[in-house]
């Protein structure tokens, strides 16, 4: 091969990350760009889908700029993403016609709620799917947008209406709208994928309410989902793929490629992901099961637990006045030798795994008048560490497998009090961090 890059979007809740990787996987240069959370009601969070496309270009031109690269050094363009992050827009105009919904975002609890009371309903689509009926997933979020937003149900009934998660939207609009795809792993997030026959389902598209006409091709990973075109910015013709939803890539890019291991990826939430091999492994204690990956070569289960708040718990701490910047938060939490009997649950839109209370609220428990803000701050930091061990515990019990490391990645994984082995009880060795 003589290009010299790849070219990887990686596009996330907080911003769209642009980077070049050599042929051994050296980061060459990488770029950020931020975006706006919007907040249209207390707990509701959306994107501006047209801002991240922006983004996108923007974030793809700067790192080529300043990698000092030409288009003919990459070989591909591969893309990863915030997962169940959700939004439909026009095939005709390629327009949204809504925000997109993200991951974070409760609207639709009631009627998730609604589903769940239901018992046969429930037990199909976990058996099917292998999530919980919740508004975590993406296909509660689009049937509130069907709903919801005059004019929408009609135009998806006439098939001009597209289905995506984000991996969706950034193809449509490399390829200059000639590509509606996505990849096993994000599909496996909708609550519409059936894990046996890794089609969509029918039942499950009805239950939702969503036309079959406007969901996306499903590929391999590793398929060539199409090639740019149409862009001032890039020229055509590059082939985009390697396309996997973001805490599935980490898993892979963690070479946890033998069932039984285990990563766990820091960022906004955290997702803590277990390999189990060429079956799917099924939980009824509050973890899920979904595809890791699909490839030419192999195909590959996970065990899931996700943590709504983690980062951002810390992030908050920033935000509410507690400390100065999130980076304070481990230097303020190794201080201290103890949390001084306060404890943080931050359930800021609800409790995640291995919960899954919708309802759930943050609080800070134990304050005393000889608490301090120190306090909270080591609070809120074991709060972390106590959402994770949680789902651990369950995956050795479900997998029946005994964890011997815990590989890492994301941003806080700069945090030395968090990277502590002890943190986690018996889960020692961490590898290297990436």
């Amino acid at each position: 091969m003589s290009e010299k890059y790849i070219l990887a979007i990686d596009q996330s809740t907080s911003g769209t990350k642009a980077i070049l990787f050599t042929k051994d996987c050296t980061v060459h240069r990488r770029v950020t760009i931020p975006h706006k959370q919007y907040y249209p009601k207390p707990e509701w969070v959306e994107h501006d889908p047209e801002e991240i496309a922006r983004n996108v270009r923007t974030a793809v031109s700067k790192v080529m700029q300043e990698g000092d690269a030409s288009w003919s050094d990459v070989a591909a363009i591969a893309v990863t993403n915030q997962r169940e992050t959700g939004m439909l827009w026009d095939g005709v105009t390629g327009k949204p016609v809504y925000n997109a919904v993200v991951w974070q975002c409760p609207r639709a609890k009631e009627k998730c709620d609604l589903l769940a009371r239901d018992a046969e309903i429930a037990q199909y689509i976990h058996k099917k799917t292998g999530l919980h009926i919740s508004p975590y997933f993406t296909a509660p979020k689009i049937q509130w947008i069907l709903n919801n937003i005059p004019g929408v149900r009609e135009k998806a009934l006439d098939g001009n209406l597209k289905f995506g998660t984000m991996d969706s939207w950034v193809i449509w609009n490399l390829t200059g709208g000639k590509v509606h795809a996505t990849d096993f792993s994000n599909a496996s997030r909708t609550l519409l994928l059936d894990l046996e026959s890794l089609e969509w389902d029918q039942k499950l598209l009805d239950i939702f309410e969503i036309p079959r006409q406007i969901m996306p091709e499903i590929k391999p990973s590793d398929s060539i989902f199409g090639f740019t075109e149409g862009d001032s910015v890039i020229p055509e013709g590059i082939p985009i793929s390697g396309v996997m939803g973001d805490s599935h890539a980490a898993l892979f890019g963690q070479n946890c490629f033998r069932p039984g291991m285990t990563k766990a990826t820091y960022g906004t939430g955290s997702s803590v992901m277990m390999n189990t091999g060429d079956r799917p492994v099924y939980s009824d204690s509050g973890i899920v099961t979904s595809v890791g990956w699909v490839s030419a070569s192999d195909k590959v289960y996970v065990l899931e637990g996700n943590v709504n708040f983690s980062g951002k718990t810390v992030e908050w701490l920033a935000e509410a006045g507690f400390i100065s910047s999130p980076k304070e938060a481990g230097k303020i939490a190794s201080a201290l030798n103890d949390n001084g009997g306060v404890y943080f649950v931050p359930a800021f839109t609800g409790l995640g795994a291995p919960y899954w209370d919708n309802s759930a609220k943050a609080i800070i428990y134990g304050l005393t008048l000889g608490a301090k803000i120190g306090n909270i701050v080591r609070a809120a930091e074991e709060s972390i560490v106590y959402q994770i061990t949680d789902i651990l515990d369950i995956m050795r019990k479900d997998s029946g497998i005994n964890l011997a490391e815990l590989r890492v990645d994301g941003g806080p994984t700069g945090d030395s009090f968090l990277m502590q082995p002890g943190r986690y009880r018996q889960y020692k060795g961490y590898c290297s961090q990436s």
